[in-house]
């Protein structure tokens, strides 16, 4: 791109930063006439083309620099939600988080594969030898009451309120910390998800060898997609960022990090409601001393109702 090409296309990146300008003064692109928004449509996908072409024959950064900036903030601009208030959060819930989560699948299956090879580790190892529990984030009173046939979980039959609390916030802070550690590209959500994949391959192994794999599964089984939905999701929201810091591409690390920063983020709010419900039913439902086909009907019923919502057709449009 040379000098007299730029002299003919700053008049247009100049307008466009005035609409965007605008149209944030204004709180939206809700006040704008119906010629304006085609005429910002129409800047938009030029400056587009034309930081193509930036990137490939300029040697300014500093006119790449602009124009990648530029059209981020025209991009948050016109894809944003416009909607306020009850009306945006039902319409993010419905509509937004959904599309998201499907468009982000990848990194939730690759933290998902994560947990099951450290867990599968963990279970071989436990397997083989239940001293190595301890370096699985085990306690060894609790390796004591698997021993003994003692179910630990019960005690939630007569805390469930405090008990829900402190599961949901266990659960949710997960997410937080892989989101807060994800500065440490990959690293810092791995670290975060390893003691609790650890922990479950490794109880797993104790309760096969000590019988008791019937009465934990029959507590765990009306919860457990759930929560490890969420806990994959938040964490794949972390690992968004983390490879966005690492993997950068043509953009500035800063420029990756606001271009995967916003979805990161509205990932992470989208898992609250699954994290309050899986917590819900693990203090209220799961310690209930019902046969377990009850409880296994409530995990077919809460996944069913999560895959249903997630890939509906209709949370598409």
């Amino acid at each position: 791109m040379n000098d007299r090409s730029i002299e003919r296309r700053i008049a247009d990146w100049k307008q466009l930063e005035q609409l965007i300008n605008q149209a944030s003064t204004a709180g939206g692109l809700r006040r704008f006439l119906r010629f304006e928004l085609r005429e910002l449509s129409r800047i938009y996908r030029r400056t587009a083309s034309d930081l193509a072409v930036a990137r490939v024959e300029s040697r300014d950064q500093q006119l790449v620099e602009y124009l990648n900036l530029l059209l981020i903030r025209a991009h948050g601009l016109i894809y944003r939600p416009q909607s306020s208030g009850f009306e945006g959060l039902r319409k993010f819930f419905r509509v937004e988080f959904p599309a998201l989560v499907r468009r982000t699948y990848r990194y939730h299956l690759s933290v998902m594969g994560v947990f099951l090879a450290f867990s599968i580790f963990s279970f071989i190892a436990t397997a083989r030898n239940n001293d190595y529990a301890d370096l699985f984030h085990i306690s060894p009173q609790l390796v004591q009451q698997i021993r003994s046939r003692q179910p630990w979980w019960e005690r939630l039959n007569q805390e469930a309120p405090s008990g829900a609390a402190e599961i949901i916030f266990n659960n949710a802070g997960i997410g937080l910390k892989a989101f807060s550690m994800s500065i440490f590209p990959v690293v810092g959500t791995v670290m975060v998800l390893l003691p609790t994949a650890l922990m479950f391959g490794s109880i797993n192994a104790l309760i096969i060898k000590h019988g008791m794999t019937g009465q934990l599964w029959s507590f765990m089984v009306g919860h457990l997609v759930l929560e490890f939905a969420a806990i994959f999701i938040a964490c794949g929201a972390g690992m968004m960022i983390g490879l966005a810091l690492l993997f950068p591409g043509e953009r500035t690390r800063r420029d990756a990090l606001i271009e995967q920063g916003q979805p990161a983020i509205r990932l992470l709010a989208g898992c609250l409601p699954i994290f309050l419900a899986a917590g819900l039913i693990e203090a209220f439902i799961s310690p209930l001393l019902i046969h377990p086909i009850f409880k296994l009907a409530t995990s077919l019923v809460s996944t069913l109702l999560l895959a249903g919502y997630l890939l509906s057709r209709s949370a598409a449009r």
